[in-house]
């Protein structure tokens, strides 16, 4: 006798929910920022003429002059910033031809008037003082570029401040840029010392900025060289008063 089971009943199925009365809308993303182009001077695209890209550089200067050093890392490259660098010394080597040849006319004046052979070898040396100097200011100009720039951002690190993805080569083209600025803000008469003191703490609020860092480790190591070399005077001084007081009496 075989046994026999009847169809198999469905099981019903669970009835989907009922979709909300209202959903909110997707969320919207926002628009990256466009990405930064390069420091003027070196946006050759944009700006082919020479003095066009100088002109952007002044004009960024004085529009938002920390976003010079938000551009500094897009290139890379030591020409760029010591051409720039270069550019802006010219009114100083312009006053020292001109300190120069008032000094060599004044010893040639002392001579003529004295008849000493010493004047005359003086006023004869001026001009050749005066060439070794200029052929050298270039050196110069980028011996303190990377120094400068080496020292701020060793300084940096001394503090704390230094991310990965900014090395020191940005650090020296940042210094490069902003050390030229301050010759000419350094030339301006009775507030040049203040301007260089200012420019000095917006390097390192710049450089703060750049390496991802709070502000105070950056100005802290912008100003570190200046305060060293003020506690080595004042050592210097210290030592050399009792010296200078026992060689009197």
């Amino acid at each position: 006798m075989s046994e026999t089971t009847g169809p198999y009943e469905p099981i019903p199925l669970a009835e989907p929910p009922a979709p909300p009365l209202w959903m909110p809308p997707p969320p919207i993303a926002e628009p990256l920022p466009p990405p930064l182009r390069p420091m003027p001077f070196e946006d050759l695209e944009a700006m082919p003429g020479f003095w066009e890209r100088v002109g952007a550089m002044f004009r960024l200067l004085f529009s938002n002059p920390f976003e010079l050093f938000d551009r500094v890392p897009v290139t890379d490259g030591f020409g760029a910033p010591w051409r720039f660098l270069l550019l802006l010394s010219v009114p100083i080597f312009l006053i020292m031809v001109l300190v120069f040849s008032l000094v060599g006319g004044i010893a040639s004046l002392a001579a003529l008037q004295e008849a000493r052979v010493e004047g005359h070898t003086v006023a004869a040396l001026m001009p050749v003082i005066l060439g070794v100097i200029l052929l050298l200011m270039p050196l110069f100009s980028f011996l303190g570029m990377v120094i400068g720039g080496a020292l701020n951002h060793f300084f940096l690190w001394m503090w704390g401040g230094l991310k990965p993805g900014v090395g020191v080569n940005q650090s020296i083209r940042a210094y490069g840029y902003a050390s030229a600025f301050l010759q000419i803000g350094g030339l301006v008469p009775y507030l040049g010392v203040l301007i260089q003191l200012a420019g000095i703490v917006v390097i390192g609020m710049g450089l703060a900025r750049m390496h991802k860092t709070d502000t105070w480790r950056g100005v802290c190591a912008a100003l570190t060289p200046i305060i060293l070399i003020c506690c080595c005077g004042a050592v210097a001084m210290a030592m050399l008063i009792p010296i200078l007081a026992a060689t009197h009496h």
